[in-house]
């Protein structure tokens, strides 16, 4: 049987197609050139890397007497206001503003008649109201008790209040212009 000239024409076209290279000789040998460099790289990193690896003791000079600051030494602060046991404390918390002087925080923590409350209005603190309560309590304790306001207040922030609540309540503080000093304080309660 005799194979068709036609057929034998396909044969021949799907043969040279199959018997071409994919990659052209430059392509394949800038692969290999670049494989090479790859192995030799790796191998003289190898070869160059120590067998062990340890810690190196190491001398560091340290200075044996500290340098003498001439400038610190003519400077003294000198003390402005001092917190005292009838300082104005306000403690803030997520839910209300309670304030009392430092005694009520400390010595008599537990007593309620020395601690007064602000609640807050939908989660808003109202310190115009703090400032209206505080005042008439500093004045009721100056009449009574013959205890002078000291111009000084320390917020106590609870850590679940945000801070954008905390810098607000004391801006409104600095800004009543009731008070002296603003302190921050944390940690205490």
């Amino acid at each position: 049987m005799q194979t068709s000239p036609i057929l034998l024409s396909k044969i021949s076209g799907t043969k040279k197609r199959l018997s071409e290279s994919v990659i052209s000789d430059s392509a394949l040998s800038w692969l290999s050139l670049c494989s090479l460099l790859v192995i030799l790289a790796y191998a003289s990193r190898a070869i160059t890397l120590g067998g062990s690896f340890g810690l190196i003791t190491l001398d560091i000079p340290l200075v044996s007497l500290p340098f003498t600051d001439r400038g610190a030494h003519h400077f003294a602060e000198k003390t402005v206001a001092s917190i005292s046991s009838s300082t104005l404390i306000i403690a803030v918390t997520p839910g209300e503003m309670i304030f009392g002087d430092l005694v009520a925080f400390t010595a008599h923590r537990d007593d309620v008649r020395n601690k007064f409350i602000v609640p807050h209005r939908e989660g808003s603190p109202q310190v115009a109201s703090l400032l209206v309560q505080a005042d008439e309590w500093m004045l009721d304790r100056k009449n009574r008790l013959s205890i002078r306001a000291d111009g000084l207040v320390v917020v106590l922030p609870d850590p679940g209040v945000p801070v954008a609540v905390i810098s607000g309540i004391v801006e409104r503080l600095k800004s009543s212009q009731k008070f002296t000093h603003v302190m921050l304080a944390g940690g205490v309660l």
